[in-house]
């Protein structure tokens, strides 16, 4: 009985808030935004059921983990671990396998809305359907809201990076969330957190407010903090001597695991060129095999036709064109994510995965570029 009024409980709290927040969402925009957020409720929780249906194995170590974990000290880790450490109390509780997936989707689903609420703000009619940003509408690939939907890091990750170029935007001074989020971001993904830092760096350094003076000081800052980073993400990656000879070995062993995955490729004949086509565009039509690659394949057309368009309009109003800090920062983040994940990237299944770490920083820029100049100009 305790375990069942646990999960109605917390099932009851998690769907109140998100009820909240999507009648707040209501009350604040016109019709066809009610419609599309409609769509992505039913979009982003339809994916969840699928998720949860038939689980990945991800979600079932992390949970097996924690329920057979010795004591709540022994999984506080780097990675996999770390994440088993986070749901370990509500597991502990009688929190079920279903409220965890709904917890993680409901966290999901809130930085979709963050995003919508930001778009819903454009009124331009340039490239809109019945009023809506075309780019809104890349939101609702099925992609995102599967990976984004099941117990797992990939839903935390988006969350964070989100609420990273949300706090960027408002200009939210520093404080003691932020530094929550962060640290939780280092230990749950180490190498993702240590990019993030470094196009925060970049973002901060290359602000005309700056003095020379904080210049060098934030130079200093960075470097010592780079020291620890470093550390950390060797530990994560079980690297312990720095060497061309161990980073080969790793590169050789990551080749051996990536041909033996589904739909792997060989790293040592793949060009990184062939990456970055992988991580962005890839499956299409011409190397699909499942059903589900075939899908992935109709959101990867509409994706690359979309950054073809996008970029002719930036080659055509390139001197038009205002760069704010928001959109900087999230350029900045989702460029050198995408050119780091490029590096490792074995799979077709885990490109998709990847994708959503940086494609919704990129579909961000390019609504602040071209719809908000539109809207200025009107």
């Amino acid at each position: 009985m305790k375990i069942n009024l646990i999960n109605i409980f917390l099932f009851t709290g998690i769907a109140l808030y998100n009820f909240l927040i999507t009648k707040t969402y209501y009350q604040r925009h016109k019709n066809s935004q009610k419609i599309l957020v409609t769509l992505l409720f039913l979009v982003h929780f339809g994916a969840m059921y699928v998720a949860y249906d038939s689980p990945l194995v991800d979600p079932l170590v992390f949970y097996k983990t924690a329920l057979t974990a010795e004591s709540w000290i022994s999984l506080f880790g780097l990675g996999s671990t770390f994440m088993a450490f986070l749901i370990y109390p509500l597991i502990k509780a009688g929190v079920s396998l279903f409220v965890l997936f709904f917890l993680f989707a409901s966290i999901s689903y809130q930085a979709f809305l963050w995003y919508f609420n930001q778009m819903a703000s454009c009124y331009s009619n340039t490239v809109t359907i019945y009023g809506i940003p075309l780019v809104q509408f890349f939101f609702l690939l099925p992609s995102f809201h599967y990976w984004s939907s099941f117990l797992g890091k990939d839903a935390l990750v988006f969350f964070i990076l989100t609420y990273l170029l949300f706090e960027i935007k408002n200009r939210i001074k520093p404080n003691f969330l932020q530094i929550l989020v962060l640290f939780v971001f280092l230990l749950l993904r180490p190498h993702f957190c240590f990019v993030v830092f470094i196009a925060g760096f970049i973002y901060y350094f290359t602000e005309n407010n700056i003095g020379s003076k904080i210049r060098i000081k934030l130079l200093l800052g960075v470097l010592a903090i780079i020291s620890v980073l470093v550390a950390v993400v060797m530990q994560f990656l079980n690297i312990t001597n720095f060497s061309s000879n161990t980073l080969q070995a790793k590169w050789i062993g990551l080749s051996a695991y990536a041909t033996q995955s589904s739909s792997g490729i060989n790293l040592m004949e793949s060009s990184y060129l062939d990456r970055l086509w992988l991580l962005m565009f890839r499956p299409l039509y011409y190397d699909a095999v499942t059903f589900y690659q075939y899908v992935i394949s109709i959101e990867n057309s509409f994706v690359l036709l979309f950054f073809i368009f996008g970029v002719i309009y930036i080659f055509l109003k390139g001197k038009e064109i205002r760069i704010t800090g928001d959109v900087k920062f999230a350029l900045l983040t989702g460029s050198l994510l995408f050119f780091m994940i490029a590096s490792y990237i074995y799979n077709l299944g885990l490109a998709s995965r990847m994708r959503l770490s940086f494609l919704p920083l990129f579909f961000y820029v390019v609504h602040q570029l071209f719809y908000l100049q539109e809207t200025q100009q009107e």
